[in-house]
């Protein structure tokens, strides 16, 4: 098909600002759309079907130029090129765009925390461009100019002189969204290659490379063939999913699966063409590392330690790269990783990075995507071989039920792997896809006791004594996944925490606070759900577009009217800082239900996972299609037949209720005579009901719990009411459901054990009270401790007792200490010293609230051993092979922890 004659050299750059306004201001994904295949239109009209000019601006975070400024920089550069005075209420305005508007403020209704927004206030006042004249081409030859000044103030100060007097303010206004590569304009990448060509999303996730795509599909009617992987050029891989199926038969082919290890490492892709001995490696988003790992193998790099274990003449491999301590023969945290990689000595005793290798999608000039990944192993198998510690080859095994799984989870749990990844042999490697044929699972996917969590830092709070005047616990939160992704993203407070990172994990935390501002519950921002009258606030606040991933461990999860997720964790603890994720992968709404659904305090054996399974099972069955048949069998739920029940009392008069299920005391027949007996009504659906009663758990009933309408009040209190033939008040100790509204209401009259704050007790309700008591019968102090610890300082540590929560073995082998002064070798004071430090570390344990023992029995946590006297540690390991496997770590880490007056993470330097 020919192109139509170009009008116009290019589009007009103001024109496209419009429709930015115009789909920014538009709701609806549809709408958007369509508003943007009319512009699309009109361009191929007009200016041929070359689009990619306008797409580079369209998809900035896309483009492959590289601008090196966010808002602050952009502030400054603004603030020199407008011949502010840095003093002046505009600079300070731009300098500290994310504070609110304060009483003298010049720009009242400034959109707080959005740069663009402020700076077109700014720039709006002061600008005496009238006229649009600038072009879509001009605007990409412009900031051409200026990615080439990246780095050099004075000539982008110059550069935006110039701007200031060329382009409107609306126009630059969109210009500083193109440089910070942010459109917020509710339209994803997939939306907009989507409406410009039908194969433009599976061609960029071949090839990453937007002007390649935009090249190829130029013709809206043109169909290609089926795009595939190419060598030296970076393509999205296929990831997992963790919406885990309700069972594992998806992922069956030929009756098996596989079952491989997940590995906490970075996600690359490595290239190599034998040829001319190159090397590419490229990241999960595309991003060149081959100055990291090495290009050629003629240096002291990665590629120079691998190149021999390649056979074939060009292959593509997909894995993960890792830290690997070769003293320790572990695989260290993951941020770690980079430090290791920079150290260009390889130094054989050295942590160093290392591929660990699990697909091969290219081998000898044929892409392997469309083969099988049993086939593909085969491949992989017979051109690659393993050196060990700087190419590892991913192991797996075929299982075929999902109490395999249940097992290998158990197993990656008990030696603290980060989790395992399950997949169908028979599935073809998906480029940019995450389906179902690849499911990740970790511990926290399971309910481990031991969960962690990766959430999101918005909120500071300031602490006393030490930490008076700084910023010591911190408002963590998670995503809402209910929010459509065309809107603007919202976040639920979640958690507190105020333990875990040392003194300088701390000052890290400051650096990301510089730009805070005071929180305030009355003008919250619309992005934050916190409740306004929680007694957990904090005393600043910053955006989540420049706050911090951490990773945190917690005990449970429990409920918690304190928090916008109506749930918090218990005992959270910071674990380490996550930089390589962003906002959008943090734990979500839709992981936090799924945690809570299946949470339960897990065992150490194997018999509890089990139990979990038949809890998953029961799930499944009320999710799956073919269960649903059997809501035919529900045929008690038709009623009571009431026609010759006569009407005793008027109790429950103009009452409705619905009796879903009764309870072995009082069967759901019994239950509606009761209330037809007492002049009430029931009927056999909640919709247009007052009361849900509920005894037995069924799948109506967890239905009715899931949507979070209606309370579900136990059949004792229908029992209760009819005995003493008055309405008595709802009670925690009456419901098996409660809703927000009514949590409320109980916080309002009642505490937490059931005492009402306005009616007389009895000597039956402070019975019941006192049995809902936890007992101290032993007076034990330490018992006393963890109830004070879980009461008052979930957030932070008893003062003084840093280490309430720890049961810790020490791992002593004392020298004989009446041997004659003669035979005192040096292989005896070795020992003797290390005794000394572990008898200090016993008594800094012990005073600071540990439970101290040296015999191995249940419950304990952590192994504290000598670094110079560490050889019993692999006897150790098999003699907590049946339980939970604890921390191994040295006297360091005590020492670390007393230092800085908190729990360190355990992980890499104290193992």
């Amino acid at each position: 098909m020919s192109q139509p004659q170009n009008h116009q050299p290019s589009a007009s750059f103001y024109n496209l600002c419009e429709l930015f306004e115009r789909l920014a201001n538009t709701r609806g994904t549809d709408l958007k759309k369509r508003l943007f295949q009319r512009y699309l239109h009109d361009w191929r009209h007009h200016f041929g079907y070359d689009f990619y000019d306008a797409m580079r601006l369209f998809l900035p975070h896309l483009d492959r130029r590289r601008f090196n400024m966010k808002e602050i920089r952009l502030a400054r550069i603004y603030t020199e090129a407008l011949g502010l005075s840095r003093s002046s209420r505009d600079a300070i305005e731009l300098i500290k765009y994310k504070q609110p508007p304060t009483a003298t403020s010049p720009h009242q209704k400034k959109a707080t925390g959005d740069f663009p927004a402020v700076a077109f206030d700014v720039i709006n006042e002061r600008s005496t461009v009238l006229r649009a004249t600038r072009t879509i081409h001009d605007v990409n030859n412009l900031l051409d100019k200026i990615s080439e000044a990246s780095g050099n103030d004075k000539a982008t100060v110059n550069i935006f002189k110039d701007v200031l007097n060329t382009y409107m303010p609306l126009e630059q206004k969109w210009l500083i969204r193109i440089i910070l590569k942010d459109l917020n304009i509710g339209m994803t990448d997939n939306s907009v290659l989507q409406v410009y060509h039908p194969q433009a999303r599976e061609r960029y996730a071949h090839c990453s490379n937007l002007e390649k795509v935009c090249k190829e599909l130029q013709d809206p009617y043109l169909k290609l063939n089926q795009s595939t992987i190419q060598l030296f050029q970076a393509f999205k891989p296929q990831l997992g999913t963790r919406d885990r199926p309700k069972d594992f038969s998806s992922l069956l082919y030929k009756g098996r699966f596989y079952i491989e290890e997940k590995i906490d490492g970075e996600r690359i892709q490595m290239h190599f063409d034998r040829r001319t001995k190159q090397f590419m490696w490229f990241s999960r988003r595309t991003t060149d590392y081959t100055s990291m790992y090495g290009g050629f193998p003629d240096a002291d790099n990665l590629a120079r330690n691998v190149v021999s274990c390649l056979k074939a003449d060009t292959l593509i491999l997909d894995g993960e790269m890792v830290a690997y301590d070769p003293k320790l023969d572990v695989f260290l945290p993951f941020g770690t990783l980079k430090s290791a990689a920079k150290d260009k000595t390889m130094d054989m005793h050295k942590a160093r990075p290392c591929f660990v290798v699990f697909d091969i999608v290219f081998c000898n000039g044929t892409p392997l995507p469309g083969y099988a990944l049993e086939e593909r192993l085969k491949v992989l198998n017979n051109v690659v071989t393993e050196k060990y510690g700087y190419l590892n080859l991913l192991g797996r095994e075929e299982k075929k039920t999902t109490d395999d799984v249940i097992e290998a989870l158990d197993h990656a749990i008990q030696i603290r792997q980060e989790g395992i990844i399950v997949k169908n042999p028979g599935s073809f490697y998906e480029p940019g896809a995450r389906n179902h044929t690849w499911v990740k699972i970790k511990p926290e996917y399971m309910n481990s006791s031991t969960d962690n969590f990766d959430l999101l830092v918005v909120g500071g709070s300031y602490g006393t004594g030490r930490r008076g005047n700084k910023l010591s616990q911190f408002l963590c939160v998670i995503r809402d996944d209910r929010v459509e992704d065309d809107e603007n993203p919202r976040f639920i407070s979640f958690c507190m925490i105020g333990t875990g990172y040392t003194l300088d994990e701390l000052g890290d935390f400051k650096e990301a606070f510089k730009d805070h501002q005071p929180y305030n519950p009355k003008r919250q921002p619309p992005w934050l759900i916190h409740p306004e009258y929680s007694t957990e606030k904090p005393d600043v606040i910053m955006s989540y577009k420049t706050s911090l991933v951490v990773e945190i461990t917690a005990a449970e999860t429990i409920s918690s009217n304190s928090w916008g997720t109506g749930y918090t964790l218990r005992f959270p603890r910071f674990v380490q800082f996550r930089r390589d994720k962003s906002w959008k992968d943090i734990m979500t709404w839709s992981d936090m239900l799924r945690t809570m659904r299946r949470q339960k305090t897990r065992e150490s054996t194997s018999s509890s996972f089990k139990q979990q399974r038949k809890k998953r099972q029961r799930i499944a069955s009320t999710a799956s299609g073919p269960a649903r048949v059997q809501l035919g069998l529900l045929g008690s739920q038709q009623g009571l037949d009431t026609r010759d029940i006569v009407e005793a009392s008027s109790l429950f008069l103009d009452m409705t209720f619905y009796v879903v299920t009764g309870d072995d005391t009082h069967p759901k027949a019994t239950l509606e005579a009761m209330i037809k007996e007492n002049g009430g009504t029931f009927m056999q659906q909640a919709r247009n009901t007052q009361y849900v009663i509920a005894g037995t758990e069924n799948i109506l009933v967890q239905g009715i719990i899931r949507q979070g309408i209606y309370d579900v009040i136990l059949p004792q209190w229908i029992a209760d009411c009819v005995e003493k033939q008055d309405l008595i008040p709802l009670q925690p100790k009456y419901m098996k459901y409660t809703t927000k509204r009514t949590q409320d209401a109980f916080s309002a009259s009642i505490d937490k054990w059931g005492d009402s704050y306005m009616q007389d007790s009895t000597e039956q309700s402070l019975r019941e009270v006192m049995e809902r008591m936890p007992l101290n019968v032993n007076d034990d102090t330490r018992e006393l401790a963890n109830e004070i610890q879980e009461r008052y300082f979930q957030t932070v540590h008893i003062p003084g007792r840093i280490f309430q929560l720890v049961k810790s073995y020490i791992d002593d082998d004392p020298p004989d200490p009446n041997i004659d002064i003669n035979d005192m070798d040096m292989a005896w004071v070795i020992k003797q010293r290390a005794h000394e430090r572990l008898e200090m570390a016993s008594v800094d344990l012990r005073f600071r609230g540990a439970e101290v023992t040296r015999k191995i029995e249940d419950g304990i946590t952590h192994v504290i051993s000598d670094e110079n006297d560490m050889e019993r540690i692999p006897r150790l390991i098999k003699a907590f092979k049946n339980g939970p496997l604890p921390h191994f770590v040295t006297t360091e880490w005590v020492d670390a922890c007393v230092l800085n007056k908190t729990l360190v993470n355990e992980k890499g330097k104290y193992l």
